[in-house]
């Protein structure tokens, strides 16, 4: 839903923002590259900068503002979409997937829950986010 959603909005003229959370390590570091090499000899940080592409690779777990990070990654979105960060305190679209059946899933953990919907409600998601956000005119 949510790569229909953007898809949408950025259909009808919006710059639209897309934040994943993962809560599994990201492995993006390729065996043999410079950078691989280097957090194999032990650097404690490793940041990759590239044209529009960004990357850093810390050894230490470390809990991030996601607010912080919007602001300073997204700062030209006229709408930024997060998938995850159930802890955020965020405004919740909640899609109800029929096939999960595991009680954890079934109610966000903070926030406001501004619409339940399922799936292919893509329709009715992106009308209430442009209604909601100001978002129409």
């Amino acid at each position: 839903m949510l790569e229909a959603v953007v898809a949408r909005l950025n259909g009808l003229g919006y710059r639209v923002a897309a934040v994943k959370h993962d809560a599994h390590r990201i492995e993006l570091d390729t065996e043999g590259k410079d950078s691989w090499r280097l957090r194999q000899a032990g650097s404690s940080d490793t940041l990759l900068i590239g044209r529009n592409q960004i990357l850093w690779m810390g050894a230490e777990e470390a809990h991030f503002d996601l607010r912080a990070l919007i602001e300073l990654f997204c700062p030209a979105a006229d709408i930024v979409l997060v998938e995850g960060y159930r802890s955020a305190g965020l405004d919740t679209v909640w899609v109800q997937r029929p096939e999960v059946d595991d009680p954890e899933w079934r109610e966000p953990a903070t926030g406001q829950v501004i619409t339940k919907a399922h799936p292919d409600d893509v329709d009715s998601v992106v009308e209430l986010l442009l209604s909601r956000y100001s978002l129409g005119g």
